[in-house]
This record gives structure tokens, C-alpha cells and sequence, in this order.
């Protein structure tokens, strides 16, 4: 049996109350870092970051003209994403 998994936008990437609001709902979910990358491709900007929270990976991006975004298990990001809209 395979979980559900879900992508949602929470926003512009360069908002920086939203990554406030993100990075404090990670802290208190006991989120760690797994893998941390960024690069550059002509005007498209890309951070991308692996986190583990419980048994889950959750992959958080900030890409320019796609926004900040968290994917991975449906039940995790839906959390995340109602956590996140409560703070910012």
C-alpha cells in the first residue's frame, strides 16, 4: 500500500512572512534537514530542501514563477500547509 502524496503552492516564493511562517511550523513539527540544493538556470531560481518529519520526506521549493511549494505525504503537506496559513 502506497500513501498519498500532494503538492501545494502556498505562495510567492520571495514572501518572507510565508517563510517565517514555514520555517516555525517546521521547527515545532521537529522537522530535519535531509538535503539542501539551489541553483540558477537562466532566470528561474531554485532552492529546493528534504526535510524528515516522523517517517515522512517532505520537499519544500521556492522556484521563480512557480512560488514556494511543499509536497509529500498528503496527511504531512495538508498540515503543513493549514499550520502555515494560520501564522501568515
Amino acid at each position: 500500500m502506497s500513501k498519498e502524496t500532494e503538492k501545494i503552492i502556498l505562495g510567492d516564493e520571495y514572501d518572507d512572512a510565508l517563510r517565517d511562517a514555514l520555517r516555525a511550523v517546521l521547527i515545532s513539527s521537529g522537522a530535519v534537514g535531509v538535503d539542501k540544493i539551489w541553483g540558477v538556470g537562466g532566470s528561474q531560481e531554485i532552492e529546493s530542501l528534504v526535510v524528515r518529519i516522523g517517517s515522512d520526506l517532505i520537499t519544500i521549493e521556492a522556484e521563480t514563477f512557480i512560488g514556494l511549494t511543499v509536497s509529500g505525504s498528503k496527511v504531512v503537506v495538508e498540515d503543513i500547509a493549514f499550520q502555515v496559513s494560520y501564522l501568515s
